[in-house]
């Protein structure tokens, strides 16, 4: 499982808080992303009538200030992960080889931001779809139009914040079953201070997910963009070693049995075995009636099954009332 550490535009367009907050993601947080929102053209994205277009725009940063920023994810050992809003973007980020590349959800069936992506991706490099609030049908024409084999559905959206009866956890399991040949991730967005926001992000993630994304800041509960998700390092730390236990709880998922459940499924101390109920002689044909199950301290190698397909044969020696089979009793 994949943690993101997700900074979006979470720095306000200023440049020295961006570098700091990269900084602390990258050292004090064992992250396995950090994603960053590169924007370059702005009226490519956004309407001049957009509510947030001045806001915006007065918050971009240049090429070589958003240089420095990927500069300092690599430098720092972490992979990079590049959610592009413009094709201008995508001809910059794609010359850094990240390692994710992301259309949000808002840009999803954008055929010319698709298409210009599709151009320029490599096949080995992961492609994040972001579907929340997105139809089945949006999703489905996406993934046609762009036709990539490495592909990460993101699940959860931004209503900011994110309430937790809003989530649907349900839906998203189906939407995972309607796509099991992509891998899955969940973005949470809870608030900030929600008591469960750790909880709700978990359970999220315990769906099956590859990759998990949280918003993360320097200034936990400081009124900036995306603020009321942002978790602090702190949180996100405790995120990840619980995120860890997760991981190990889930297992491989192969059907044969570990070396805990072996040692739990021990025939005799454990799990029944086949106890004599009278004595038999040498050469005595083992019927069903000859045994009942039992927990007895008395270790067998045949499990219950192995008991029952063992009728028929005889008995390879004399055995008393209370005696525990083995594979070495009969033959």
């Amino acid at each position: 499982m994949h943690l993101i550490a997700e900074t979006a535009m979470h720095h306000d367009g200023d440049f020295n808080f961006f570098k700091n907050l990269i900084i602390n993601i990258a050292q004090n947080t064992d992250a396995a992303f950090i994603k960053l929102h590169i924007m370059l053209d702005i009226d490519e994205y956004m309407h001049t009538d957009h509510p947030a277009y001045q806001w915006a725009k007065d918050r971009l940063f240049d090429e070589l200030q958003w240089t420095e920023i990927v500069n300092l994810v690599l430098k720092n050992e972490k992979k990079l992960m590049l959610l592009f809003n413009d094709k201008k973007a995508i001809d910059f980020g794609m010359s850094f080889n990240p390692d994710i590349v992301e259309i949000h959800s808002v840009c999803l069936n954008d055929l010319n931001l698709l298409n210009h992506l599709k151009s320029e991706i490599t096949q080995d490099t992961y492609l994040v779809l972001g579907v929340g609030g997105s139809t089945v049908y949006e999703i489905e024409n996406a993934i046609s139009v762009l036709n990539h084999k490495k592909i990460v559905l993101m699940h959860g959206f931004q209503n900011y914040p994110t309430k937790y009866e809003d989530i649907n956890f349900a839906k998203i399991r189906r939407m995972m079953q309607l796509f099991p040949e992509f891998a899955h991730g969940y973005a949470d967005h809870t608030a900030y201070n929600n008591d469960n926001n750790i909880l709700i992000t978990l359970l999220g993630a315990s769906l099956g997910m590859e990759y998990v994304e949280k918003h993360v800041t320097t200034a936990w509960g400081e009124e900036r963009c995306d603020w009321s998700a942002a978790i602090s390092i702190e949180m996100f730390n405790e995120l990840s070693e619980k995120l860890k236990v997760l991981t190990v709880s889930n297992g491989n998922g192969l059907l044969t049995l570990n070396s805990g459940e072996q040692s739990y499924s021990t025939f005799g101390i454990n799990k029944k075995a086949a106890i004599l109920r009278s004595n038999v002689k040498k050469g005595d044909v083992f019927t069903s009636e000859c045994f009942t199950f039992k927990r007895t301290a008395q270790p067998s190698d045949l499990s219950q099954l192995d008991v029952i397909g063992s009728v028929g044969k005889v008995f390879t020696s004399d055995f008393e009332i209370g005696h525990c089979v083995v594979k070495s009793n009969l033959i």
